[in-house]
């Protein structure tokens, strides 16, 4: 769980979602990574770390949400998981679809939530088009909701493609899903995506029109980098 200035959300979201992890997984760590936090998040999961030890804290300087999961599904490849879910720490990502999602893992190595109906509004509902548009005609590859903070993935659908992920490759998570559905095949599972509890997104809608054609190009040189490394 990847976490930037969300003192309003963060604890509600971690007392929402620690009970649901604890009634269907017999052994978890749910690591939530600060990145670089400028309000009282750090101090929030501090508490919240003292009080549950299935909670592991990270905090890290500000590298931008895409690279942060990255380094979270780093840190749970080292430590030896088996499977990494991700969602994000807003509010927005509601428990009541995750029976459904390790249901679907049982036959499926990658599991995504698709956003079918949502609280944060037209213009967020109509960039996750345009992204899934994008990825298509960049790399061929149809990807129905690329940059959901929803997925449950196994390890080996993650082990080789971590380090073909550019360091500066901001939405890293587009090239993860990308690389995902080529290889495996994503399996979807519907979900309604809430409007955030509290405080403001750290991904600007801004940021995909401003960054858009440079984005477009780095999943397309990435992809490319992929496919040749036949992971």
């Amino acid at each position: 769980m990847p976490v930037y200035n969300e003192e309003a959300s963060i604890g509600h979201v971690l007392d929402v979602w620690i009970p649901v992890f604890d009634e269907h997984l017999e052994r978890y760590t749910l690591c939530v990574l600060n990145d670089g936090s400028k309000d009282n998040t750090r101090d929030i999961l501090d508490e919240y770390a003292n009080r549950f030890p299935q909670l592991s804290v990270v905090h890290k300087d500000n590298s931008g949400h895409g690279q942060t999961c990255i380094y979270g599904y780093e840190i749970a490849l080292k430590e030896g998981a088996e499977w990494v879910f991700q969602i994000d720490s807003d509010g927005q990502c509601n428990p009541k679809h995750f029976s459904a999602v390790l249901t679907k893992s049982e036959q499926n190595p990658v599991v995504y939530g698709f956003r079918k109906t949502r609280d944060d509004g037209w213009k967020r509902y109509y960039i996750s088009r345009v992204v899934s548009i994008f990825i298509w005609i960049a790399t061929g590859v149809w990807v129905r909701d690329a940059n959901v903070p929803y997925r449950f993935m196994h390890k080996s659908t993650l082990i080789h493609i971590l380090p073909l992920v550019p360091k500066d490759f901001h939405l890293a998570n587009i090239l993860i899903s990308t690389y995902q559905q080529y290889r495996y095949g994503i399996q979807w599972v519907n979900i309604h995506f809430d409007d955030r509890f509290g405080g403001e997104p750290s991904v600007k809608v801004s940021l995909f029109a401003k960054h858009g054609i440079v984005m477009f190009n780095q999943l397309r040189s990435a992809f490319k980098a992929v496919k040749a490394a036949k992971v």
